[in-house]
């Protein structure tokens, strides 16, 4: 992640030599809403691909990842007299929500720093209790199994990081965040200049 934040930056100094350095104006007329994907409880014992939202307002960044648990959509199913290995499945959730600041470096490079909380919940997917959900008609019927998720213990933990924002146009930006609890990408649209 170091490698590629001197990266960016020594590219920033070589095509931005006569740009605005730390012009804290871009923030004002800028909010953006966007959508995240990646790893969220990396350091975890049940880490999972999550997906997320990011709001941000006159620079102030906000955003959450949530994941898990794994085994709520599993098509096996086991019977209730089934020995409590194959009953019960361990499973967990875990969700990351941070704050930060985007420090505009460059009019369309900007660094974060993050700090947040990550909160997870370990227990066991019950694969005996099972829920049928069906959409659709005729031939085209489709079926979403699920079983029941049986929470055992929740704990939370402090997470910092940071992130990257990438702005090629006005109105989208590309971000990644590095925490210490999860590593993920994103998209985001800046509403402010829809308004233009």
């Amino acid at each position: 992640m170091k490698k590629s934040i001197i990266f960016v930056a020594m590219i920033a100094i070589a095509i931005g030599a006569n740009a605005q350095w730390f012009d804290f104006s871009k923030n004002t007329n800028r909010i953006e809403i966007g959508v995240n994907l990646g790893m969220a409880g990396q350091k975890t014992e049940f880490h999972d691909f999550g997906l997320g939202a990011s709001l941000s307002a006159w620079g102030v960044y906000l955003d959450f990842i949530t994941a898990g648990p794994m085994y709520t959509h599993d098509d096996r199913n086991a019977s209730m007299n089934d020995p409590y290995e194959q009953r019960f499945f361990p499973d967990s959730t875990t969700t990351t929500i941070n704050l930060g600041y985007q420090v505009p470096v460059l009019p369309w490079l900007r660094i974060m720093p993050l700090v947040g909380i990550n909160i997870n919940t370990c227990g066991h997917t019950d694969m005996a209790t099972l829920h049928a959900e069906t959409s659709g008609s005729g031939d085209d019927i489709n079926v979403q199994l699920t079983h029941n998720y049986n929470s055992e213990r929740t704990w939370a933990n402090f997470n910092f990081g940071g992130g990257i924002v990438i702005s090629p146009i006005k109105w989208v930006s590309f971000y990644g965040v590095y925490t210490t609890n999860a590593i993920y990408g994103g998209l985001s649209f800046n509403l402010t200049s829809f308004a233009e």
